[in-house]
């Protein structure tokens, strides 16, 4: 789409969005967003209530995508085969680690802003800086609108999702699709734990130390085939 006919607020997200991927979510600066934007600095906020939004907003887009899948796995309980819907789950999750990683790995080194995050900070800052009363038709994180992202702020999200998928476990698991004793939250674990493990050694190390050193494949689907079967090996009903 052309830049000048993009609605502004999509606009600065999708600046915000590659700012953030390309320098981390510390290193980027308003000012690089506006201007890879194509607006003044101060259009910044005429959709956004500080800083703060904008940048729960852009990393709510990346995160966007994980949340799909989890409502695609939720929805297939009970269809097809348990090993086929992980396997699509994991194959997007090792995706969107690859993509979540570099945006928010200067963040896991700042110990305040780890504090911050688990205080609702973000949500702190947007209600304290609203000049108005919130206004539900106008979009989240805008000036006077509802707060962006999830209760608990953005370090909620990983927890949802994670129980996301135990919940969906849960389901299998009550269809008899998987064993009485299967210890669900350890899968889950296990399965998002593995999927962010490829993706942090594809970045740091690069496909072919990977598939030397670590043996494992680059592609993100054979990788998420290998995965199921592993983390899924004995608590299938026989």
């Amino acid at each position: 789409m052309a830049v000048g006919r993009e609605p502004m607020r999509e606009r600065i997200l999708a600046a915000a969005v590659a700012v953030i991927r390309e320098r981390g979510i510390t290193a980027a600066t308003t000012k690089e967003i506006a201007r890879s934007a194509g607006v003044s600095e101060g259009s910044l906020y005429n959709h956004f209530a500080n800083k703060t939004a904008l940048f729960a907003a852009a990393l709510g887009e990346v995160a966007a995508t994980a949340r799909t899948a989890m409502a695609t796995l939720a929805g297939s309980a009970g269809q097809g085969t348990v090993e086929g819907n992980l396997t699509r789950l994991a194959a997007g999750m090792v995706r969107f680690y690859g993509e979540l990683l570099p945006m928010i790995g200067p963040v896991l080194a700042d110990p305040d802003l780890i504090a911050w995050l688990r205080a609702d900070g973000p949500v702190q800052v947007q209600k304290e800086a609203a000049d108005r009363a919130q206004d539900p038709a106008l979009p989240p994180g805008s000036p006077g609108g509802p707060p962006s992202g999830p209760p608990g702020g953005p370090a909620a999200g990983p927890v949802l999702g994670h129980a996301a998928l135990i919940g969906y476990l849960e389901a299998e698991r009550r269809a008899g699709r998987l064993s009485a004793g299967a210890p669900l939250p350890a899968i889950a674990a296990a399965l998002l734990g593995g999927c962010q493990q490829h993706a942090f050694l594809i970045r740091l190390a690069g496909p072919e130390a990977v598939a030397a050193g670590a043996r494992l494949p680059e592609d993100p689907e054979e990788f998420a085939d290998q995965l199921v079967r592993a983390v899924l090996a004995g608590h299938l009903p026989s």
